[in-house]
């Protein structure tokens, strides 16, 4: 409890000022669309003029690079944003072996006893993701120039990607921004650089489906895997109001109360809450702490805060369960990724989680982006009041 008071305390970068609006995109993978959504109606509608502040982990940061990179403004990077997710295929992403050769080289590695059953580099060849990055961020040799040219201007004042170093195992957020501090814990750390396209495919890169990404000598993963705090860079950084756009969807407790499987849970079922627990839930649970915090402050007398501020938080989430959702696609899938979803028995669960995060298909992205603006739409007057 301690260390998330300490967070919203200040460990706040000397340079900061007040009046800092940040956007928080959660990760999801192909459920990263949804966020699109969102922002599209929120462009249109109202504005994100006051942004200037952006995080983003796992495939939050895809859109979180998109946003920071572009230095027409907002509504121009939401659109090309919602064309990118509207657009996307599998063939952008990764490229997958077909089931019968990877069967003959499971086949191949256990007839030799010194050799590992499944290659260390993932299941799949995330070499379309790294050009298909750099295409989209109009960033040919990798750096995202527009968001130093954003930062100088004003527009923004600092963005950050976050990914896991696998050799130690710390959460590390790379930040560009001007005049800030950056900070050191024992599992997360943060290292201000020029960001590149590379960080952001190392901060989407799945576990053991996608492979490690190499940045600046060391090995990166997914940011989601030890991110306990998804809010915590935008708060080191300054934030006074925060906007989070999470992809996990908040179950009623009747909901929760229904299985989404008979019998013994597959283990599509297994893996899909073992996903969500790593990756999604943490994003509710560091909000219900920031909002207990808030209350705190708000008891306190002036004197008494030490440093404490109150930060405006609003969480926006799917009114749908994305991965039920991407249950009606999984037909799409091919290669290894058909046979690891059989294998799972993905069919066997009404909700295959595991699945939306790697269904990177048009029609079920097409499909998150509406629900996403649809969404927003009826949260209009919360965001309406959050932007003032």
């Amino acid at each position: 409890m301690w260390r998330s008071i300490e967070k919203v305390a200040g460990v706040l970068s000397p340079g900061a000022t007040s009046n800092s609006t940040a956007l928080v995109l959660s990760g999801g993978g192909a459920r990263a669309a949804y966020q699109s959504g969102v922002l599209q109606f929120i462009a249109e509608k109202i504005s994100l003029d006051a942004v200037d502040l952006i995080s983003g982990v796992s495939a939050g940061s895809i859109n979180a690079g998109k946003l920071a990179n572009n230095t027409v403004g907002y509504p121009e990077a939401v659109s090309e944003l919602v064309e990118c997710w509207s657009t996307i295929g599998q063939q952008d992403v990764y490229e997958a072996a077909s089931s019968l050769s990877v069967m003959m080289n499971v086949l191949k590695r256990s007839s030799n006893a010194d050799q590992e059953l499944l290659p260390r580099t993932g299941l799949v060849d995330t070499t379309p993701l790294a050009g298909y990055l750099k295409d989209v961020m109009k960033a040919p040799d990798g750096r995202l120039s527009g968001i130093s040219e954003n930062i100088q201007s004003g527009r923004l004042k600092a963005c950050a990607f976050v990914g896991t170093e696998y050799a130690t195992g710390q959460t590390v957020t790379w930040i560009e921004g001007k005049s800030i501090d950056g900070w050191e814990r024992p599992n997360r750390i943060s290292r201000q650089t020029h960001l590149m396209t590379d960080h952001i495919l190392a901060s989407t890169s799945l576990p053991f489906l996608f492979p490690a990404v190499k940045v600046h000598d060391k090995w990166y993963g997914d940011g989601g895997i030890r991110q306990a705090e998804p809010l915590s860079p935008v708060v080191h950084l300054g934030a006074d109001k925060i906007l989070a756009i999470s992809t996990r969807y908040g179950r009623s407790l009747e909901e929760a109360l229904v299985p989404v499987s008979d019998g013994y849970p597959p283990a599509a079922q297994i893996f899909g809450v073992l996903l969500n627990a790593v990756f999604l839930d943490r994003l509710d649970q560091d909000a219900a702490t920031l909002e207990r915090i808030n209350t705190l402050v708000r008891d306190l007398a002036p004197w008494k805060r030490r440093g404490l501020k109150h930060i405006g938080l609003l969480v926006i989430r799917p009114s749908r369960d994305l991965g039920k959702l991407s249950g009606d696609f999984q037909h799409e899938l091919g290669g290894v990724l058909k046979l690891i979803a059989r294998s799972l028995g993905s069919k066997d669960t009404k909700s295959p989680d595991w699945l939306s995060m790697i269904l990177f298909d048009q029609m079920y992205t097409t499909r998150l982006i509406e629900v996403g603006y649809d969404d927003a739409r009826t949260q209009y007057d919360q965001i309406a009041r959050f932007f003032g």
